[in-house]
C-alpha cells in the first residue's frame, strides 16, 4: 500500500471485522455497530460475537439495559460463556440467562436499592 492510499474497510476479512467489533461493549454493538453496513450487521448477528457479554458501568437505566441484555443473550443462541452485569440485575434476568444458556452462573456481588 502506498502512502496516502486508503483501504476500503468493508473489504476487510470477516474474521478481522469480527475481532474488531468484539472489542466494543454490548450497547455499542446493539445500538451502533450493527447499523453501519451489511457486513457489520451480519457480524453483529453471529452467535460467536455474543459468547461474552459485558454490561458493566453503563449507567442507571436498568429497564432499558435489561431489555438489551436479554436481546444479547438471545443472539448468543445458547453459546454464552461469560456475562458481566452491573447495577441492573434482577432475579427475572438471571432466570432468563440460565434458561437460555448452558452457562454456570456465579453471582459475585448483589445489592438491592430501596
Amino acid at each position: 500500500m502506498k502512502d496516502g492510499e486508503c483501504i476500503n474497510w468493508t473489504e476487510l476479512p470477516y474474521e478481522l471485522t469480527s475481532s474488531i467489533l468484539r472489542r466494543l461493549d454490548t450497547v455499542d454493538i446493539l445500538e451502533n455497530a450493527q447499523k453501519v453496513c451489511t457486513l457489520w450487521r451480519h457480524v453483529c448477528k453471529d452467535p460467536d460475537t455474543w459468547r461474552k457479554i459485558d454490561m458493566r458501568n453503563l449507567g442507571d437505566n436498568g429497564y432499558y439495559l435489561e431489555i438489551m441484555c436479554r436481546h444479547a443473550v438471545d443472539l448468543s443462541q445458547g453459546g454464552l460463556l461469560e456475562i458481566d452485569i452491573w447495577q441492573f440485575c434482577t432475579d427475572s434476568l438471571l432466570n432468563y440467562i440460565a434458561d437460555r444458556s448452558s452457562l454456570s452462573l456465579k453471582v459475585s456481588c448483589c445489592s438491592h436499592r430501596f
